[in-house]
């Protein structure tokens, strides 16, 4: 698997582009688990932004883009899918940090078949968790 991926990289892999790519770098990859990290909820173009501010739910979504990536890292293809499923979120801040620290987005894969996948979750800043949980995908 590849180990390191530049966020040129990953926008070839998802299908968000732009400001909707939310992963600047991965820095590792195995067999169950990226590991991405990203500074994108400092920018001020970011579509998840209000009031200057990204609550921390929203880092749901930057799990499911690590997901899919990982998905794609795995299968060679690209997928349609949808979440089916969001469970055992612990919000752990309100807010996404407004310090210039990178936030860790780690996925790790519980199950992954041709009909879907789930994963485990963790978004961390200083080694601080932010938010956690699990999200199964259903593919189409």
């Amino acid at each position: 698997m590849l180990k390191n991926l530049t966020r040129l990289e990953i926008e070839q892999y998802l299908p968000h582009s732009d400001t909707m790519c939310l992963l600047d770098e991965v820095s590792r990859t195995t067999e169950q688990s990226l590991w991405a990290q990203t500074k994108s909820h400092l920018s001020t173009d970011n579509p998840l932004m209000i009031n200057g501010r990204i609550a921390a739910v929203n880092g749901i979504e930057y799990a499911a883009q690590a997901m899919a990536l990982h998905g794609y890292l795995l299968s060679g293809e690209q997928k349609d899918g949808y979440i089916a499923s969001v469970r055992n979120i612990k919000i752990l801040a309100p807010f996404l940090p407004l310090d210039d620290v990178p936030i860790v987005i780690q996925v790790d894969s519980l199950l992954n078949d041709p009909y879907g996948f789930t994963y485990q979750f963790l978004l961390s800043s200083q080694k601080k968790p932010l938010i956690s949980g699990k999200i199964t995908v259903f593919l189409i």
